[in-house]
């Protein structure tokens, strides 16, 4: 049972005495304890032998532990702290930038306050240690550059300040942290070749300049086909409904098939295929939203233990639906062919499967056969292979078969360098000096990529 009662005393002596009818946010704790231990020996000394050097003492000790006390608990009440970031929209490459302020409105001076943050963002380091008058405040800024894509976390944080004995210890802590998404880069793509495959929405309501489209096949009906492709010679020869397949033109609506297997992955970092693959993922999203086709766009990948899956929609509100699915994706133990295989029931028809992989090493023709298999059902692909340069080579036998089939491919190399594509205007202060030694701040405004 004195087990138990030890720790409970030590935590009320050391914290809970000291914080009574403070803020939950807020608390003081001693530092340096064992002089209080003096003060009945000190109080004894004084009662049996009087003497002025124990009147000194005692009143000594009591006064520089009545000071830190109040010093601190002034302040724990008085001082704020705050931050804010700058900028809304992140992109990797680009910088983070956030202000802190620490306001002392109390009488006193602050002698130090050491900021500790418990960010996860990589690299971000903004702890300080600061000091300022009393009622006054210090403001400083942070920058970081935000290397990675994905989902992080600024603070929870708190702030620490002391008395000038070095006695007690006061804190302020918050639970409370912002979420912040920095999307993949968007870059400048060549030009990506798609197969012919259904039309879209818009291409069906057109007429053909050449008239009406020739029937490049026949097929049974199916419910949801239009009456006005019925074939009435065969339907009459064969005894049922029969409809023509006619010619394909270029394929309206577009799944990304992005591979994000851990087994078949190369290299790591930014020169690594997993990054490459997100990153080819979101610039062609951005360029067939935005571009001249105007296309709808949906995102297929087996990202960790889950399955992405989002409709091709057009527009760019589903564009940022993309970014940010993409911005979180780690790899996962899910081959491609397997997620292929699942996934073809729930696809749809008439559609194009944008495939971007690196793997093009003995697996690929289980993937490509479930790409035949597409077709069946009238999904067309096309493939982009992602290498390393040391893996180049190794592709060639996957593109070949890719080649045999009809099936639109390239390859493209992590050491490929792009220019970024997706920009945006915003506006941060720059601090900038006289010649006689001055500084003003002005806002500069400037696009980012």
């Amino acid at each position: 049972m004195l087990k138990g009662v030890a720790p409970h005393v030590g935590v009320w002596w050391r914290t809970r005495l000291w914080s009574r009818k403070l803020p939950a946010t807020s608390t003081i704790e001693l530092q340096i304890g064992w002089p209080l231990l003096l003060l009945p020996f000190l109080l004894f000394g004084q009662l049996v032998t009087p003497h002025p050097v124990w009147i000194v003492l005692l009143v000594t000790i009591a006064a520089l532990y009545a000071i830190g006390y109040g010093w601190v608990r002034e302040q724990v009440q008085r001082v704020r702290f705050t931050r804010r970031r700058a900028g809304a929209i992140l992109v990797a490459g680009d910088q983070l930038h956030e202000e802190f302020a620490v306001v002392n409105a109390s009488g006193l001076p602050l002698l130090w306050a050491a900021f500790i943050d418990a960010s996860d963002l990589p690299g971000y380091t903004p702890g300080v240690v600061v000091a300022c008058g009393p009622n006054q405040d210090y403001r400083w800024r942070t920058t970081a550059e935000c290397a990675r894509r994905g989902v992080f976390r600024l603070g929870p944080h708190h702030l620490e300040l002391g008395d000038p004995f070095g006695l007690f210890r006061a804190a302020q802590t918050t639970d409370e942290f912002e979420t912040v998404l920095i999307y993949p880069r968007v870059v400048q793509l060549p030009e990506v070749a798609l197969p012919r495959g259904g039309a879209d929405a818009h291409a069906r309501r057109r007429r053909s300049m050449l008239g009406t489209r020739p029937a490049a096949s026949v097929r049974d009906y199916i419910a949801g086909d239009s009456m006005r492709l019925v074939h009435w010679p065969t339907t009459a020869h064969r005894g049922r409904l029969t409809v023509k397949e006619l010619e394909q033109e270029p394929s309206g609506d577009v799944w990304l098939v992005l591979d994000l297997d851990a087994a078949v992955q190369q290299g790591a970092g930014a020169e690594g295929t997993l990054e490459y693959g997100v990153m080819l993922a979101a610039s062609l999203a951005a360029e067939m939203v935005s571009g001249a086709d105007r296309r709808a766009v949906g995102l297929l990948a087996a990202a960790g233990d889950a399955v992405i899956s989002l409709a091709p929609q057009p527009g760019q509100a589903q564009l940022w639906s993309v970014m940010a699915a993409l911005a979180p994706a780690q790899p996962s133990s899910t081959p491609l062919h397997e997620l292929l295989r699942r996934s073809l029931p729930l696809l749809g028809r008439r559609h194009t499967l944008l495939v971007i992989t690196p793997a093009c090493g003995d697996s690929a023709p289980l993937w490509i056969a479930e790409l035949v298999r597409a077709s069946g059902q009238g999904l067309f692909s096309s493939v982009l292979a992602v290498t390393t340069p040391d893996q180049a080579e190794a592709a060639t036998a996957a593109l070949t078969l890719l080649a045999q089939l009809d099936i639109p491919h390239q390859l493209l190399r992590t050491d490929a360098r792009l220019r970024a594509a997706l920009t945006y205007r915003r506006t941060r202060k720059v601090i900038r000096t006289t010649p006689t030694g001055g500084a003003f701040t002005v806002e500069v405004e400037e696009e980012v990529g």
